[in-house]
């Protein structure tokens, strides 16, 4: 299963309208402090060329990105893309990656009761550990880039931030229960859009979070080449933004401030 967004075609209507309540009510406001712009550079699940060649293409324009995990993926092969192996995600870790949650059973988190979710976070939560001793994450992303308003405000309970998959540059006031991110896939991208956000978000002097899967010649869906991933981080450089994993991003936007879920 891939990071899309679920279909909905047959979806009861009230699965629907709690999918975009969860998207438009805000349930963890913050007003951000001044910063520098921001960009970051997301993946979720995460295949294994994301880690061979992403992880290298950021650390050459001296950045670090955020790498959601999902650990029932991890070392499992699929009809188009081989996921990410243990070894792997130890040596993101090492390199200054910084890891974050992905569900363990990667499922959408509005299909899950509040208890079956809370035990899938134990479960990715010791799996990580397991790996890479001491990995605690704080960021989280949405699978599928979907959930309800009740899942929402129960991840918030857990993580600094949660990254969903709407387009929009973070700025002003943010919700940390759903923070805003552009898709960079060959599907959807091409040099001139990944500029126009970059500049936009210059402009704006806001958070810019880039999301995408595997990172390969020949991508696999929801992926891109490794020339547009080199292009939009040289871009960031080139035009006064700062390369930051969700982390760091979030340290920059809210400082120490404690934001409590409204």
């Amino acid at each position: 299963m891939i990071g899309a967004a679920v279909s909905t075609g047959r979806e009861p209507l009230r699965l629907r309208f709690a999918r975009l309540a969860a998207r438009t009510v805000r349930t963890r406001t913050v007003q951000e402090r001044p910063h520098a712009p921001l960009v970051s550079f997301t993946f979720d699940d995460i295949p294994a060329t994301a880690a061979e060649h992403g992880a290298s293409i950021l650390e050459t324009a001296g950045g670090r990105g955020t790498f959601y995990i999902a650990g029932s993926l991890v070392g499992t092969v699929e009809p188009e893309r081989r996921l990410v192996t243990a070894e792997q995600c130890r040596n993101l870790h090492r390199s200054g990656h910084e890891i974050g949650c992905h569900t363990f059973a990667h499922r959408a988190v509005s299909d899950m009761a509040g208890p079956a979710l809370t035990d899938d976070l134990a479960r990715n939560a010791a799996f990580l550990d397991g790996v890479a001793p001491g990995v605690a994450p704080t960021s989280f992303a949405y699978p599928f880039n979907t959930t309800s308003l009740r899942a929402k405000r129960q991840l918030e309970r857990h993580f600094a931030s949660c990254r969903g998959g709407v387009s929009g540059i973070n700025s002003g006031r943010i919700d940390l229960g759903f923070l805003r991110a552009v898709e960079l896939a060959d599907r959807c991208s091409n040099a001139e859009i990944v500029r126009g956000w970059i500049a936009r978000t210059v402009a704006a002097r806001g958070w810019l979070i880039f999301f995408s899967h595997g990172i390969s010649e020949n991508p696999e869906p929801y992926s891109c080449q490794p020339d547009l991933l080199r292009l939009a981080a040289d871009e960031a450089r080139a035009q006064g933004a700062a390369i930051v994993t969700m982390r760091e991003g979030l340290a920059q936007v809210i400082g120490d401030r404690a934001v409590r879920p409204e």
